[in-house]
């Protein structure tokens, strides 16, 4: 399977708000962390997996692949292909990659850190993701999904029906690891979101920022979960349990040390609950390419 990690370089180069939501830092409190995270997250997948690509943009290149040599096996720059979407729909990176994939895959987000209890036979699925997220008890979403039938924003007349019944709970899966085989089902469901999202672009100057931001959830993880489920897909889930309240799921395997965990993503909160941990752990097992990267950090900030 092809091992894909991805990085549009629009939201990161013009943020649309100086905030976590914003992908300035991907979502980390400053830059260095992300930096640090995404060359653990690359080195800890070159442990289990002998090639590993990333799709990228130009810019991207230039950054990742020339500045700061991030040792990826191979890399396309296919991502100028979005140049015409807004930096608010960060998330269009990602669908741009499942759109195009051409064989089975796995695309890991770059906030992901395999331990060595990684077990990849898991991948060897039709379709994969994550864990599935259940907004049952919360209903933290209930205010914005009513938002977006109120804003009139466009989507699949079916997603539409769903979404406006009164028992409706929001329910999606997350995707920071994801893939199979059946790549043909990321392809059409990725491009009609994509598609979506292009017919969306006149109508994010009428909605507020958390609802632009969760608009980039919406069509990538929400999406996959109903479009699965319409189609009567079989998704298997790397963790087991369903999610529906705040809690800390990761802390044991958290504590337990770099490299004793399966994998441990960064996602959300977790890059405020844990802000330096990524950092200290590349510069404990790879502290080489820690630094490396903390000279060429400190070549552009002594520049600006």
């Amino acid at each position: 399977m092809k091992i894909i990690q991805s990085f549009w370089s629009k939201p990161f180069a013009f943020p649309a708000a100086n905030s976590l939501e914003a992908r300035s830092q991907g979502g980390f409190s400053n830059e260095s962390q992300f930096i640090y995270t995404w060359a653990l997250s690359l080195l800890s997948l070159k442990e289990v997996f002998p090639h590993v690509h990333l799709n990228t943009d130009e810019k991207g290149k230039k950054a990742w692949i020339d500045f700061f040599e991030f040792p990826y096996d191979s890399y396309s720059t296919d991502m100028g292909a979005i140049e015409e979407f807004p930096s608010d729909l960060w998330s269009t990176g990602k669908l741009l990659t499942y759109a195009g994939i051409k064989e089975p895959f796995v695309h890991f987000d770059v906030d992901v850190v395999l331990g060595k209890h990684f077990d990849r036979d898991k991948l060897e699925q039709e379709l994969f993701v994550e864990f599935k997220y259940d907004d049952c008890i919360l209903k933290r979403y209930d205010k914005i999904i009513h938002g977006l039938l109120n804003y009139e924003i466009i989507m699949s007349p079916e997603f539409k029906e769903i979404i406006a019944q009164s028992d409706f709970v929001y329910k999606d899966y997350n995707l920071g690891i994801t893939g199979g085989f059946d790549f043909d089902f990321f392809n059409r469901y990725a491009q009609n979101a994509l598609n979506d999202l292009k017919r969306n672009i006149p109508f994010l100057s009428n909605v507020d920022s958390t609802t632009k931001s969760f608009l980039n959830c919406f069509f990538e993880q929400y999406c996959f979960f109903e479009t699965s489920r319409i189609e009567s897909k079989c998704v298997n889930k790397l963790v087991g349990t369903t999610l529906n309240l705040d809690f800390d799921y990761q802390k044991h395997k958290i504590d337990s040390g770099y490299r004793n965990f399966d994998f441990v993503h960064f996602h959300g909160g977790y890059k405020r609950l844990y802000p330096e941990l990524s950092g200290k752990w590349l510069k404990e097992y790879y502290p080489d390419y820690y630094k490396n990267i903390s000279e060429k950090i400190a070549y552009i900030n002594s520049s600006q």
